[in-house]
């Protein structure tokens, strides 16, 4: 009988083994993908600056520096254009955003650039992305779409950036941000914005950020708004500036207290100065 138990016990085992080792085998691998490239390390990268001299291809086909999108802040989102999903939905989230801001104008203010980092992609692939944008007909004054002549260039200033972004072969498909970057007319990093965090205020905050103070005199109104508004990097949002709040606050209650004291004083001066004369008029 012990026998028996104990063969029974051995043949249970055996018949587990399998299962456990199928098991195992159809496991999902684990993602090795560092999460972090999808977003750009903005603390380490604001301030970075472009190369003005790098060679772009428009979609026309015309060679034009990249300083010709320069001198004005400018909006960069970097895409490739054979991409069927998030790069057409992340250039139609800044066009509905974009319809939205009311204290800059396109083109008078700022421009807009998508450029692409993929080196396959050419002129049929920049026109068939741009049909692909509804509502950019609008600002095709403002708004180009362009190329990296050469591939050493693509890299360099991408990586300048820090813009990572990986082809993976098995969703056929490049895993990068999706992000709208901000760059002051020098041409540095200014502000990062992302579609799912941002909205129409938030774009109009940045581009007065990009502009680094340098506001036109009938623009008193943006610079005091700019100066109302800070960034919060922990919900990628402009939120009211407390600091500033709290010290037009105690500048205010400052204000008030002097005048208020001043008010007092020169009443109480007027009473003196009555009770005098009335003490003068009697004697």
């Amino acid at each position: 009988m012990r026998a028996l138990t104990v063969l029974l016990g051995l043949v249970l085992i055996c018949a587990l083994l399998p299962v456990g080792a199928q098991a195992q085998y159809y496991k999902p691998p684990e993602s090795d993908l560092d999460p972090s490239i999808m977003v750009i390390d903005e603390k380490k990268f604001l301030g970075a600056k472009l190369d003005g001299n790098v060679p772009l291809i428009t979609k026309d086909g015309k060679e034009v520096p990249l300083s010709s999108f320069l001198g004005q802040p400018l909006i960069l989102v970097l895409a490739y254009y054979t991409c069927d999903g998030s790069c057409s939905v992340i250039n139609h989230e800044l066009i509905k955003m974009l319809d939205d801001v009311k204290r800059v104008q396109h083109g008078k203010d700022y421009r807009i650039l998508t450029l692409s980092f993929d080196n396959h992609d050419n002129l049929k692939t920049t026109g068939a992305f741009r049909r692909k944008l509804e509502g950019i007909e609008k600002y095709k004054d403002s708004w180009t779409l362009a190329t990296f002549k050469n591939e050493a260039d693509l890299k360099a200033q991408t990586a300048k950036i820090g813009f990572k972004f990986f082809w993976s072969p098995q969703d056929r498909l490049f895993l990068h941000p999706g992000a709208f970057l901000f760059f002051s007319p020098e041409g540095r990093l200014i502000r990062i914005l992302y579609p799912s965090q941002a909205d129409a205020g938030d774009v109009d905050l940045a581009l007065l950020d990009a502009r680094q103070g340098q506001f036109r005199p009938q623009e008193i109104i943006n610079f005091a708004i700019s100066l109302c508004y800070s960034y919060n990097y922990q919900d990628g949002k402009y939120t009211l500036s407390i600091p500033i709040f709290v010290g037009f606050g105690a500048l205010g209650i400052g204000i008030t207290t002097l005048f208020s004291s001043l008010y007092i004083y020169r009443r109480r001066q007027q009473k003196i100065l009555k009770g005098e004369i009335d003490e003068a008029q009697s004697a």
